[in-house]
């Protein structure tokens, strides 16, 4: 008989919904009852992005190449082979922290996630980032499909509880002023959709005063461990 895993909490929503400031307070709260571990599940290339952005002169004519050529990617043909490689070498990067990731969570610890990969909309929210389904490109053709198959294998580890926060295209700009407002519209319309493989999900409107965030999230993460036997 297969020993019982601890508890995988997963933690979603666009830039700005307060996903890092529920994580750390929901992982002190938790280390009170258990071993817990907070695992960052995001590829983190927005961050890379703005961090080139900043840099004097040249930053922001870099970043805008990158992105147009990063849109192109999904659009028409898909990217080129080179290209390709690239995006392809950042999903491993998030391949190795969920790797990383359950073998935390097998040695008994339980989990906080910081976003969470999905593969129920095509080129969502952390969904693949390869997402035209037959690019021109042999190469790309080739590492779309691995990709998709790695998404498929860890969206399968489904999570016990997926907490949501939602935020209006206001407010997260509010919190958020370097990002992109049609960046985050998309985001906002993808997270929606997202079913992550049929794991509980709990909504919460994330507009509302960070402590009655917390006291929801608190309550869903006590209900599903009452309710699982975690």
């Amino acid at each position: 008989m297969n020993q019982k895993l601890p508890p995988l909490i997963a933690i979603v929503g666009t830039d700005g919904s307060g996903k890092t400031t529920l994580c750390q307070i929901l992982l002190t709260w938790m280390q009170q009852k258990r071993p817990t571990a907070l695992c960052h599940l995001g590829r983190q290339t927005g961050n890379i992005g703005r961090t080139i952005a900043r840099v004097p002169f040249i930053g922001r004519k870099i970043d805008k190449k990158v992105q147009t050529q990063t849109h192109k990617a999904k659009k028409d043909k898909g990217p080129n082979g080179l290209l390709a490689i690239a995006i392809f070498a950042f999903s491993l990067r998030r391949v190795f922290r969920f790797c990383k990731m359950l073998r935390i969570r097998k040695r008994g610890i339980a989990i906080i996630t910081d976003r969470f990969p999905q593969v129920s909309v095509r080129g969502g929210l952390e969904g693949p980032d390869l997402s035209l389904e037959n690019p021109k490109s042999f190469i790309a053709n080739y590492l779309t499909k691995i990709e998709w198959q790695l998404y498929r294998w860890m969206a399968d580890h489904k999570p016990d509880l997926v907490i949501r926060l939602n935020v209006d295209i206001d407010t997260a700009m509010k919190r958020k002023p370097d990002h992109k407002p049609a960046s985050l519209e998309r985001k906002i319309t993808s997270l929606s959709k997202i079913t992550y493989n049929g794991a509980p999900i709990i909504d919460i409107d994330a507009t509302l005063p960070l402590q009655e965030v917390v006291k929801k999230a608190q309550k869903a993460i006590d209900d599903i461990i009452k309710e699982k036997k975690l």
